[in-house]
């Protein structure tokens, strides 16, 4: 072999080594930089309130919990899955019962009837029920024989913004103590995050 051969030899061997070590090798990383990257960022939050809240008592409620971002908020947003519910008293036993044996007799789903879907509030039960159910005439006789009304919710999204409007974030810890104190108001059923993906 030539002595050129054997440099361009040695040369690409050594190359290949520094690649495969590249490799295998970790960089040290700045672990507060990582942290952060990791952590999960809630841009807003959707919250659940109960029928005929009107704007400005949405604005009351969120300013009596004194946030302390910068948000905005859109009113009365109709993107959300569930829409209508029905406010049962904890001893209503009839009406659900009658409510279940029609769903059968009818092959339909009036409700949504995962307990995931059944808030409690206070002594009543919050059902969430379907599109299909408020325009179904069997379902609206036996609500009408209880004296029982089919409600809209009304879905609100709260956006998170820097004091100039653009969008914010803030940590999911902070956050779930947010939705958590905000649940505990009377016309607020549920609360869902909202979270920003990098």
């Amino acid at each position: 072999m030539s002595r050129i051969n054997q440099k361009i030899a040695v040369s690409i061997v050594f190359l290949i080594l520094v690649i495969i070590a590249g490799l295998f090798i970790k960089t040290p990383v700045d672990m507060k930089k990582t942290q952060v990257n990791d952590e999960l960022r809630v841009s807003g939050i959707y919250i659940q309130f109960e029928d005929g809240v009107s704007d400005s008592e949405v604005q009351t409620i969120l300013k009596n919990y004194n946030l302390t971002m910068n948000y905005s908020i859109k009113y009365n947003i109709d993107y959300m899955a569930d829409e209508y519910y029905i406010m049962l008293d904890k001893d209503e036993r009839d009406v659900r019962r009658e409510l279940s044996e029609g769903m059968k007799e009818e092959k339909k789903d009036w409700t949504i009837s995962s307990p995931s879907h059944v808030i409690r509030k206070g002594d009543s039960y919050v059902i969430v029920v379907s599109e299909q159910a408020v325009n179904d005439d069997k379902f609206l006789s036996i609500l009408n024989k209880y004296d029982t009304q089919v409600k809209k919710f009304v879905w609100c999204y709260i956006r998170f913004e820097k004091p100039d409007g653009s969008k914010y974030w803030i940590p999911e810890e902070d956050a779930v103590k947010m939705k958590n104190e905000l649940e505990n108001n009377e016309s607020i059923f549920t609360v869902q995050l909202s979270y920003l993906y990098p």
